[in-house]
């Protein structure tokens, strides 16, 4: 299940940094706090994008200059998305870093007709190595086309789910895209920032187009809880390669949720 959280936006021309995950991160566990849920306390299956707008870049990170602002967020558990939406709009403004935003309504994404081969695009940078404190080494480029990128995808695949236990993937990067990009001199990898209980670590990410052939199951899960690691501080979020015709988000959030 995918929706958009959809934002006023308070203060036109304001900015979060250029990867802003963190922010969002933090937000999202203060409202899994404010459910009171004690069963979502060390939560993780679930994944959102970056902030979506109308925006200009500067030294200081993406200004915002739309009147509304939205984002993907997305997870199995229904439960889980109204309890989190419930918490959003118990709030009048929403701050973050120098974005004030405030909740205006939610959108419910369609669902998706996968089948066995889907090509996506990634809305938020793909992790593949646990960062380790003074250590580097999940700076370490690896190539997307290598055997040891597939293998680490299986490795964070299998963490958590066994969706893929007994079965096999074959994952293809979009090789025309890596090496226009490549002989450009384009980057589809950068150094990220990432933080665990507010340790600054740097990880590798890469966003560039993929074929994955996989049971249509294991589709669905990476849809909705996203591919890699640490998906829950919104890394790894996936989008189809090409829009569905006739695909359209539909009104989710309209007073008080329905059971």
């Amino acid at each position: 299940m995918r929706v958009r959280l959809i934002f006023k936006n308070k203060d036109k021309g304001a900015s979060v940094p250029f990867h802003h995950q963190y922010y969002l991160f933090r937000f999202f566990r203060g409202l899994i706090k404010k459910c009171g849920n004690e069963a979502y306390n060390d939560f993780k299956h679930f994944n959102f994008s970056g902030l979506k707008g109308q925006t200009t870049v500067s030294k200081t990170g993406l200004h915002f200059y739309s009147s509304k602002i939205t984002l993907v967020f997305s997870c199995q558990d229904k439960d889980f998305i109204d309890d989190i939406i419930k918490s959003l709009f118990s709030l009048p403004e929403v701050k973050l870093n120098g974005l004030s935003i405030i909740p205006f309504s939610v959108e419910l994404e369609p669902e998706i007709d996968f089948e066995e081969e889907m090509k996506y695009i990634c809305l938020s940078p793909l992790i593949l190595l646990e960062p380790e404190f003074s250590d580097e080494s999940a700076k370490r480029f690896i190539h997307p086309t290598s055997p040891e990128f597939k293998s680490l995808l299986i490795d964070a695949i299998n963490q958590k789910t066994d969706l893929l236990e007994g079965e096999e993937i074959e994952f293809l990067p979009d090789e025309n895209y890596l090496r226009k990009l490549e002989d450009s001199g384009k980057k589809y990898s950068r150094v990220y920032p990432l933080y665990e209980n507010d340790v600054p670590y740097e990880v590798r990410g890469y966003t560039f187009p993929f074929v994955l052939r996989a049971p249509i199951t294991l589709h669905k899960f990476l849809f909705e809880c996203g591919l890699g690691l640490h998906n829950d501080k919104g890394f790894g979020m996936l989008d189809l390669a090409t829009v569905v015709p006739g695909s359209e988000t539909i009104p989710y959030f309209n007073g008080p949720l329905e059971n």
